[in-house]
């Protein structure tokens, strides 16, 4: 298969250079067309065929949308996408932890712009209406330089909106200076008022419109307490839990590790996993209708069930596709269609929440959950 040799070609590449002719080879038609595999999930009025997504920062420009439908995928979620065009910091600027199955990344929000993320959104759009069954979400971010940030997220929202089947905050990327302070309530409280503003000057105004809020997985439970009140008050649909940290585990290989940016992969597993549960936890006990999207360490089915088990609704990936290839999903989806039937269940639902703990979910996975149950 000629993506076996893409793969082994892209990982002796430069990454980003790897991403780039990954990308080339979706536009060209190189990629796999799998059976469709439905594992059906509903978050308020948007219907899933899947619970499984790309995360934001594959497809940053909105160039290999429709491509994504045909590796099942039942999810996107393009960008992140600023005002204006932005180079992103000096290159290299990510590096793959080979031996952890890990990367870090310091790109800044590299991309077009929102005016050439429109204009790949509209040809887009015009074959897969917003509310197709396949789920476009929209990533957005400040300019690193910009004067005004929260005028920013205006702008995007009004702009970008009409194109989205949901939209994405992103507050949480550590490579641009201070975008993490928006995790401060104030600060955050202006965000969510910015942006509602550029969806009431938007085209889709008279729609909902779901938001979500990418945090960060290295802030305290305080925190993130403060910040899912703060969703709730003011309706936003939920979180994705969390983008890349900038911790730095003492087990793995040195190669790299001196390299600032957020670390994603394998790693990342446990500790965005917990912050999962936790956030889970806190939303059940308060009763708050909120939804969570988990993204960090999924690379498998294992991993995928174990954030299904910790309260997720949806679940994201990225890193691993650097190492699997564009096969990943279909082969998380079908190890998981397995999982399920092992363990009895018919829906993802029967067990979302099910446990409050990354090494618990993990043993569930592992072992199964009858097995778990009677020890």
């Amino acid at each position: 298969m000629i993506w076996k040799f893409i793969i082994f070609l892209v990982r002796k590449l430069d990454p980003e250079i790897a991403h780039q002719i990954s990308l080339i080879a979706l536009k060209l038609g190189l990629h796999p067309r799998l059976k469709r595999i439905e594992i059906p999930v509903k978050i308020n009025n948007l219907n899933f065929f899947n619970f499984l997504g790309v995360a934001a920062g594959f497809d940053k420009n909105a160039q290999v949308i429709e491509k994504i439908h045909y590796l099942n995928f039942g999810l996107a979620e393009i960008g992140t996408i600023t005002p204006l065009p932005q180079y992103g910091n000096p290159k290299p600027r990510i590096f793959r932890l080979e031996k952890d199955q890990a990367i870090i990344n310091r790109n800044g929000f590299n991309n077009l712009g929102m005016a050439q993320a429109i204009k790949k959104l509209k040809h887009y759009r015009k074959k897969f209406p917003v509310g197709s069954d396949f789920v476009l979400g929209v990533n957005i971010g400040p300019n690193k330089d910009s004067n005004n940030r929260f005028q920013d997220y205006e702008i995007l929202s009004r702009g970008l909106s009409e194109f989205a089947d949901y939209l994405t905050i992103n507050i949480s990327s550590p490579n641009t200076p201070n975008l993490r302070d928006f995790h401060e309530i104030e600060n955050l409280e202006k965000v969510l008022i910015s942006v509602k503003n550029g969806i009431a000057k938007s085209k889709n105004m008279e729609l909902y419109l779901p938001i979500f809020l990418k945090i960060s997985p290295d802030i305290n439970e305080h925190n993130l307490n403060l910040i899912i009140e703060t969703a709730n008050k003011n309706n936003i649909s939920g979180l994705i839990v969390s983008n890349t940290t900038v911790d730095r585990y003492k087990y793995l290989h040195p190669d790299n590790l001196h390299e600032d940016g957020g670390l994603s992969g394998k790693p990342l597993f446990k500790k965005s996993t917990t912050f999962l549960a936790i956030a889970n936890k806190i939303i059940k006990h308060r009763k708050y209708n909120l939804y969570l999207i988990a993204a960090g360490g999924v690379l498998d089915a294992k991993s995928a069930y174990a954030k299904i088990l910790c309260g997720a609704h949806l679940v994201q990936l990225y890193s691993s596709m650097t190492f699997d290839g564009p096969l990943i999903a279909d082969k998380i989806l079908k190890g998981l269609l397995q999982l399920m039937n092992r363990d009895n269940i018919s829906s993802i639902t029967d067990v979302r929440g099910l446990v409050d703990n990354p090494d618990a979910a993990m043993k569930i996975a592992n072992n199964g959950l009858i097995n778990n149950l009677q020890t």
